[in-house]
């Protein structure tokens, strides 16, 4: 309330991100070049967290530096709200506290994939003004609770908001209906669906539906024998001749000659290695250091004793193991140089706290198909240097905490910790990079000597 001079006006609000797509500042002129508007109305901007905006990263500080110069150049002091920090766990008094204003909530995005916040304002009561480019337009055809508009368009954006905030009546209509249609946007309607249409289907198409049967086993190709529990068996409902050439019987067996014939031939090609088909994974997922974060030997010994206690229960053949170590791959391959195994006795090495992937016995590069999994939001070169000053206490030294390159890689920023040195606490550390638009996963490792920077799905878990 202390942003407004009048704080029971209607309450226009919007809830993003601050990127340019989210075209919060076509919003803002629209608003602050419809003097009617603004005598009805206040403003509410809600876009994210920060402390300092030229800690954000670029797009983040360039939209709140506009967002704070359009509101000077307006003047629309005690007229737009824009609050440094909110908590998730506020987010619906939000919604409330604007729909008991008799407000409206808006979408301007540029384009919209799918636009929850819509259905979340719904569900509060909360009338809406969105994009007509995305998701928006299939949201409002369902809860026909507000106004699709063009969001190149200023001018479009301020007559909608105006037509809900100035006509109560058909405000009242829209909160009505979105609360009356907010239900088929739940899981439970979804599911129920989704079973209508498969059985939809199931109903249209009786004679194609396939079922497994159970029938006795036969001998397998050569090129089977080895593959365990496969059996391909096809059963089409109905008397019926397909095509009107053969029969269902006919066609199961030109389907499972044509597999076998397709397996032999495949069979004749070159051969690459692989690990096979596994009956068990052993995973090892310790790293033990000393104190000043070297690895001991007591690494290798426990390596070992998994090997061969594993080998001599199940036989090597039949198991895979998995190593899944905070260390950079060179210092995971120093490591394992000391221990009498073969490198390539390894299904796979998660190196740098699950931000790579290697496979031995394939080649020594890392799997660019993970990487490109875990590079989702990924902020990169942009939080290489803040990790590092983000994560020094107020007290602490410049060289409390230094990057260590040799560790680090295009999907981990590895920092090395002075012995004694005091920083920040997970959580608070993640805490201070989100609030600048920062998603990462945190690890210290190596006896609390280092710190490791990862993308957000990258760890050893997500790497399982």
């Amino acid at each position: 309330m202390r942003f407004f001079t009048n704080p029971h006006k209607p309450t226009i609000l919007a809830l993003s991100r601050p990127d340019p797509k989210k075209n919060v500042t076509t919003l803002l002129k629209a608003f602050g070049e419809c003097q009617l508007l603004r005598e009805l109305a206040n403003l509410t901007l809600i876009l994210g967290n920060r402390d300092d905006i030229e800690d954000m990263s670029n797009s983040s500080s360039v939209v709140l530096t506009t967002v704070l110069k359009l509101i000077d150049r307006y003047d629309l002091y005690g007229q737009v709200a824009y609050p440094k920090h909110h908590k998730q766990s506020e987010v619906p008094e939000i919604y409330r506290l604007a729909a008991k204003t008799k407000g409206v909530f808006i979408n301007p995005a540029l384009v919209e994939p799918f636009g929850l916040t819509l259905i979340e304002a719904a569900a509060y009561g909360l009338p809406v003004v969105a994009t007509k480019n995305g998701g928006p337009v299939d949201i409002l055809k369902v809860l026909n609770n507000g106004l699709l508009v063009n969001p190149h368009d200023q001018n479009a954006i301020a007559d909608a908001l105006l037509k809900l905030v100035a006509d109560k009546n058909l405000w009242a209509e829209c909160r009505k209906n979105g609360l009356r249609n907010i239900h088929r946007f739940s899981w439970t309607e979804h599911c129920r669906k989704y079973l209508s249409r498969v059985e939809h289907c199931r109903n249209r198409h009786p004679t194609s539906r396939l079922e497994i049967m159970t029938i006795p086993e036969e001998p397998m190709s050569d090129s089977l024998r080895d593959v365990e529990d496969i059996s391909l068996r096809f059963s089409i409902e109905g008397d019926i001749k397909l095509n009107g050439e053969i029969d269902a019987a006919a066609r199961q067996k030109k389907i499972v000659e044509a597999f076998n014939r397709m397996a032999s031939l495949n069979s004749n090609t070159s051969i690459v290695y692989s690990p096979g088909r596994r009956q068990m994974l052993f995973v090892i997922a310790a790293d033990c250091y000393d104190s000043n974060g070297e690895t001991t030997e007591t690494f290798q010994a426990m390596i070992m004793n998994v090997m061969k206690d594993a080998g001599l229960c199940f036989g090597l053949g039949k198991i895979g193991f998995v190593l899944l170590t905070g260390s950079s791959f060179r210092e995971t391959m120093q490591a394992l140089s000391c221990c009498p195994v073969n490198i390539e006795d390894f299904d796979a090495l998660v190196c740098n706290s699950g931000s790579e992937m290697y496979y031995p016995w394939k080649d020594m590069v890392a799997d660019t198909d993970y990487e490109a999994h875990v590079a989702y939001r990924w902020p990169g070169e942009n939080v290489r240097s803040m990790a590092m000053r983000l994560a020094r206490t107020e007290d602490g030294a410049e060289d409390d905490i230094t990057e260590y390159v040799a560790a680090c890689s295009s999907r981990c920023y590895s920092y090395s910790i002075k012995p004694g040195a005091k920083t920040r606490r997970i959580d608070d550390l993640r805490q201070r990079l989100r609030m600048r638009g920062f998603r990462c996963n945190l690890v210290y490792t190596h006896a609390a000597s280092r710190l490791n920077v990862v993308p957000l799905f990258a760890s050893r878990m997500q790497a399982l």
